[in-house]
Formats: C-alpha cells, sequence, structure tokens
C-alpha cells in the first residue's frame, strides 16, 4: 500500500545495504505497489511504502532499475514540466528539475537525462523529505 500520509513522507530516509533491501523483499513489494496505486506509475521510493530507507525502484519502456543509497553529483540543464505523484493521487504539478545528472547509486558513478533524470530526482527527494508540491513553479 502506497503512504499517502505527508507526515511520514517527509521522513529522511537512511542508508541501506543490499542484503536489507533483499531481507525485506523491497523490490517486489515496489513492484507490487506500483500495481495497486490510483495510476500505475514508474517509480517509487521505499519511503512510500512505509519504509524509511534510501532505496527506489522504476521501470521505464519496459526496463527496471533501483537507486540504492543515491547521491546527485552533478547537474546540467534544467527543464520545467508537470509531473504526478503517487502518495499525492490526482495532482500534477509543474517542477523545475534538471536535464541531465551525474550521481551516485550502489557505489557506482552514472549519468542519466531527460525523464530518466527527472525521475531519479524525483525520488531522491522522496528519500529526503521532500515532495513534488514543494517545488511548485508557476
Amino acid at each position: 500500500m502506497i503512504v499517502t500520509d505527508q507526515k511520514k513522507l517527509r521522513q529522511v530516509s537512511v542508508a541501506t545495504t543490499s542484503q536489507e533491501v533483499k531481507e525485506l523483499r523491497l523490490v517486489s513489494k515496489l513492484r507490487e505497489a506500483n500495481k495497486t496505486a490510483w495510476t500505475e506509475g514508474c517509480g517509487l521510493a521505499s519511503i512510500q511504502i512505509g519504509v524509511p530507507l534510501r532505496f527506489a525502484w522504476y521501470k521505464i519502456n519496459g526496463r527496471e532499475g533501483v537507486l540504492l543509497n543515491p547521491m546527485i553529483l552533478r547537474t546540467w540543464g534544467s527543464s520545467n514540466l508537470r509531473e504526478g505523484c503517487l502518495s499525492i493521487p490526482q495532482s500534477y504539478v509543474k517542477v523545475d528539475r534538471p536535464h541531465t545528472i551525474e550521481y551516485l547509486t550502489n557505489g557506482k558513478k552514472n549519468k542519466a537525462n531527460g525523464f530518466l533524470a527527472r525521475l531519479i530526482c524525483h525520488e531522491i527527494d522522496h528519500m529526503d523529505g521532500i515532495l513534488n508540491i514543494d517545488k511548485v513553479v508557476e
């Protein structure tokens, strides 16, 4: 079940390990929660199912990925687009996000751009207790 209580969602998540992720079966729990949301989304942070760990799962164009203790290292450009959040049903707001990011996940440096960069930033915000409604731009 996806958490919609903003007090719980504003908790700052703590670092985790791949072992803890496996023991808690977070990938399968996040997949299942996504299927039961008000609309099927493309990503969920574990805080959104009540587990305040720095972990997220996503699926874009049939490809799945995970974020384990992610951190943004650098950003380039930006775009102001509408985005939704599975924890805030039926709400779409304009948010300014970087177009390209360099980020660390599971100790490895990666680069993402476009929609994937936006998704990663959105999930990292969840881990930091920040919701997209906190970043609305007109």
